[in-house]
């Protein structure tokens, strides 16, 4: 399909499919032989499976100029050639449609892939890690589930002591964490109160700093108007 590694990296990711209909994606080039590259496939393909890869080429059109002469005459009166579409309107004609190239609603079948089986002399050089899991579930319960558990006077004592520690140790839990919240809360109204007095007290001090500003702008301007009025003088 490819002839070396860079025409493979072209084509990372690219969607390919074989005959059969399994779909796969290309993913990275192998270092030899070159061209060679590794995909990943829904299913298992046979060596006779054929793989397509659907490209396109990007082709440059070559440049036609084609000068026209006989506008420089003044008796005939030049008209070019009418395109496909003027002709077709002229003439009441509807375009000519591929019924290959029309859209069609993809209805794809839904496959039955087969169970992947791994032979038993690959499973025993495989990592731990790495076997597969093929216990089925047991149909009849274990020893452990049939057993009953019946406790001695001393074991029943002690569990009914440890159930009261441990409802106990979570009832401290939930008064903790209701008294934290509380501690919480009157925190931050305390907060609010101090971030509302420090608020007040700014704007205070922008009203007394503009009005200082707006004095001293008018005690500037009444001095300029008087300068103005002693020079007319």
């Amino acid at each position: 399909m490819f002839n070396s590694a860079l025409e493979v990296a072209k084509f990372e990711g690219a969607n390919i499919k074989t005959v059969s209909g399994i779909r796969g994606q290309i993913k990275k080039a192998q270092a030899k032989p070159e061209g060679a590259f590794r995909a990943t496939f829904e299913d298992k393909i046979l060596m006779s499976d054929i793989v397509f890869l659907r490209a396109w080429y990007s082709i440059q059109p070559r440049q036609f100029y084609n000068p026209v002469t006989s506008l420089l005459l003044r008796e005939k009166k030049w008209e070019g050639m009418r395109l496909t579409g003027q002709v077709r309107k002229e003439y009441d004609l509807s375009a000519p449609q591929n019924i290959n190239s029309t859209y069609k609603s993809v209805v794809r079948p839904s496959r039955r892939f087969n169970p992947l089986k791994i032979s038993k002399k690959l499973q025993k050089d495989l990592p731990y890690a790495s076997k597969p899991r093929l216990a089925k579930p047991a149909k009849t319960k274990t020893y452990l589930q049939k057993r009953a558990v019946v406790l001695e006077p001393e074991e029943k004592r002690a569990l009914t002591i440890l159930q009261e520690m441990r409802a106990l140790d979570k009832d401290k839990s939930i008064k903790r964490r209701d008294k934290q919240e509380e501690r919480r809360a009157g925190h931050r109204k305390m907060v609010a109160k101090v971030e509302g007095r420090k608020n007040e007290k700014q704007k205070e001090q922008r009203k007394e700093y503009m009005r200082i500003a707006g004095q001293k702008q008018k005690r500037e301007q009444e001095a300029e108007s008087g300068s103005r009025k002693k020079r007319r003088m």
